[in-house]
């Protein structure tokens, strides 16, 4: 033993200061579940809210999928139709604008 154990027993000896009443550990189980909270019942709502959200969030994405997949669509028919349109305007009076024969372009050719 350690000098400050020998201490402790010479001053104090080894009877024990505490005392637990009679029966006390008999009643200690069913005074400490008497004392635990009962559990709540739970609403509808809350049961279902896990769900709730799953359900959004599906919903959620399926609505931008779709989204994304009609304004492609309609992005591509708009591109379409504006390169017809660029080319039925402008190519046509820049055809008609440059319309040169082999006699015009070696006229052109040798002036420079």
């Amino acid at each position: 033993m350690d000098n400050e154990e020998k201490y402790i027993l010479d001053r104090f000896g080894k009877n024990n200061p505490f005392t637990v009443p009679e029966g006390y550990f008999d009643q200690l189980a069913s005074d400490v579940m008497a004392q635990i909270p009962k559990r709540r019942t739970v609403s509808r709502m809350v049961a279902l809210r896990p769900w709730l959200y799953a359900a959004a969030c599906l919903v959620a994405v399926v609505v931008m999928t779709l989204t994304f997949h009609f304004r492609q669509d309609n992005a591509s028919e708009m591109t379409a139709s504006a390169v017809e349109s660029v080319d039925n305007n402008y190519i046509d009076e820049a055809a008609d604008y440059v319309m040169l024969d082999n006699a015009e372009i070696y006229a052109c050719l040798a002036d420079n």
